[in-house]
């Protein structure tokens, strides 16, 4: 019997829409012949659902004239042992006869939740408590990763180069923000004279909150745009010349591969939200059967491939770089790591790994050597979850800890 796959995408994020294409972009690409799959939407204020109509991007977003084409659901937490049964969704049909119980069943999630409350480890937990296999990173890379100032010293150590920072909180509700004390820190922190600075969210990704900050005044505004979003902002120095570069990895029989190396075209100083999502042509949009829509997502970006400024030396930077963070992290599925480059020096520094990147990265295996359709990623990011969850198949009875204190 072929198992089955619930994709979930949505989500309580400001990445909510983005997360939508990848979700749906996986399900196109899902090998039929192997696996059975249905969407789990995950609307903003929380609730799931599942239906057909989900499958069609003209469907979004949800409102009141077409929600009643789907059927709200809840993951039963407690109701039964999943290391037992297939896990469920559980919802509530009303007939003549009344109201009935139902559950759809599912084998593995696939989740495609950018952002908060999915790529942060917070879904993948409640899997894991739950029993219920997962594909990609699981609780503790995701959770690692989403913090950047975490990333940051964890690669530090494994001598990954990485940008120095500095850290603000934001101010207890009715308190302001201490100017002084804001500007005296990043200084301690950065330099005297660091302008210009990049402000940022520390735990959110696709540049979503970034500014760029020529002066005090810029710095104090850029940190109240961030505390809207995130509870800490950090603060980097500026990459003059910059050229951002990004690369996948993966992980098959232990080893870590690395996808071809991209090098995203971009109109303005860096790559915000806007050039990530709102911009492309459809160019490199390729992939075999089932590949996902050349004008959706991260796929239908501006890039260079294999950019041939780039000399072995960086080359081997970039690669070796992105293989220790993926050892020092435990990073699984396809991940997606930035790195930012001064085009004048050459030196390069890791910016920001990415557990679930838009489109999940499908179009940067496509031109690997050897290629790697989109189905192909997709089958693989499926069993590799498999394979985590029954590695977590440990014996936690009282017993054989020998931690029993009530008789038996």
């Amino acid at each position: 019997m072929k198992k089955t796959i619930a994709v979930f995408f949505g989500g309580q994020s400001v990445e909510h829409d983005v997360s939508i294409l990848s979700g749906l972009q996986f399900l196109e690409a899902i090998d039929d012949d192997l696996y059975d799959s249905f969407p789990v939407y995950v609307a903003p204020n929380g609730c799931w659902y599942i239906g057909d109509a989900l499958r069609s991007r003209d469907f979004y977003p949800l409102d009141e004239t077409n929600a009643g084409q789907l059927t709200q659901v809840y993951l039963g937490l407690g109701e039964r042992d999943y290391r037992q049964s297939r896990p469920m969704l559980d919802f509530d049909q009303k007939g003549l006869f009344g109201t009935k119980h139902l559950s759809k069943p599912f084998d593995c999630a696939v989740t495609a939740l950018h952002g908060t409350n999915g790529e942060d480890g917070s879904f993948q937990g409640m899997m894991q408590f739950a029993g219920i296999p997962v594909a990609g990173c699981q609780t503790l890379s995701s959770a690692a990763t989403m913090d950047k100032a975490f990333t940051k010293q964890i690669l530090k150590s494994f001598d990954v180069p990485v940008l120095g920072h500095h850290l603000v909180r934001r101010p207890p509700k009715g308190h302001h923000i201490d100017d002084k004390l804001a500007l005296d820190g990043m200084l301690a922190d950065l330099g005297d004279n660091p302008w210009p600075i990049f402000v940022k969210p520390r735990s959110l990704g696709s540049s979503v909150g970034v500014s760029k900050a020529e002066n005090a005044e810029d710095y104090i505004a850029a940190l109240l745009k961030v505390f809207r979003l995130d509870e800490w902002a950090i603060v980097e120095p500026f990459v003059p010349n910059l050229v951002e570069y990004n690369v996948a990895v993966r992980r098959e029989d232990g080893d870590v591969f690395t996808s071809v190396i991209e090098r995203p075209q971009r109109a303005s100083e860096f790559l915000d939200f806007s050039a990530k999502y709102r911009s492309g042509d459809g160019k490199g949009s390729k992939g075999g059967a089932k590949s996902a829509p050349a004008s959706e997502g991260m796929a239908s970006l501006n890039r260079v491939l294999n950019p041939e400024e780039l000399t072995d030396r960086q080359i081997d930077i970039i690669t070796t770089s992105a293989k220790k963070a993926a050892d020092a992290l435990m990073l699984s599925g396809s991940v997606r790591i930035d790195f930012l480059c001064d085009e004048k020096t050459g030196d390069l520094w890791l910016n920001e790994i990415n557990t679930i990147p838009g489109s999940f990265a499908w179009y940067l295996w496509v031109d690997a050597q050897p290629p790697m359709p989109f189905t192909e990623l997709t089958t693989k990011i499926i069993q590799e979850g498999f394979d985590l969850a029954s590695q977590r198949l440990n014996d936690t009875s009282a017993k054989t800890g020998a931690a029993t204190i009530f008789k038996r």
